[in-house]
């Protein structure tokens, strides 16, 4: 074999090394997405909502309806409860903005700044606890961190605002019954006394 065939099979060889080294050096930037709540949804039966002021909501599953604790003779909006499951509960988180517990005051996601949203089952097991926050400039995402752990993630979407403990964010009055109506009968006098 000459020198030059070498040469040009060497560079060949580091060419591809470095190719595929730089391959998963890339591989670590990939964005990926992750499910906040990994369980199944179907096994919610009760949902505690606290707000940054101390505030609750509190939504109970009975057989296939939600109501809610604080306000029974609202009734739920479809929308924001549809929204509740399909944005917050079923939503996802894309990147890892900080591990470090110093920082968590930063993103909003410590337990006097976050909004915190926890998951029981029927048997009132918790499935999930979850602090929000909504710190920073950039409002298309939130900050989210499982409650017993140290990571916090930015949200693919901003869902900080479902977490509201208002109930007539979740609730409304039902409608209005219209009073019936009575057919008053007209009395007809026939005068008998009269003479003819």
């Amino acid at each position: 074999m000459n020198k030059s065939l070498k040469y040009t099979m060497s560079a060949v060889a580091l060419l591809l090394l470095l190719f595929f080294l730089n391959q998963s050096q890339q591989s670590k930037y990939n964005l990926s997405s992750n499910l906040i709540f990994n369980g199944d949804s179907e096994l919610i039966h009760r949902i505690i909502m606290n707000g940054s002021k101390g505030d609750t909501l509190e939504l109970v599953k009975t057989d296939t309806t939600w109501t809610m604790t604080q306000a029974d003779t609202l009734i739920l909006k479809d929308r924001q409860f549809n929204q509740l499951f399909e944005r917050l509960i079923g939503g996802k988180y894309d990147m890892i903005v900080s591990n470090n517990i110093q920082k968590w005051s930063k993103f909003g996601v410590t337990d006097s700044l976050g909004r915190s949203i926890r998951l029981f089952d029927k048997n009132n097991r918790l499935l999930g606890h979850y602090i929000f926050g909504n710190k920073g400039q950039d409002y298309s995402h939130n900050y989210v961190r499982v409650y017993d752990k140290k990571e916090v993630y930015r949200t693919l979407e901003n869902v900080y605002y479902l977490l509201n403990t208002n109930p007539t964010f979740f609730g409304k009055n039902p409608p209005k019954k219209e009073p019936e109506k009575v057919e008053k009968k007209e009395e007809i006098n026939i005068d008998t006394t009269s003479s003819r």
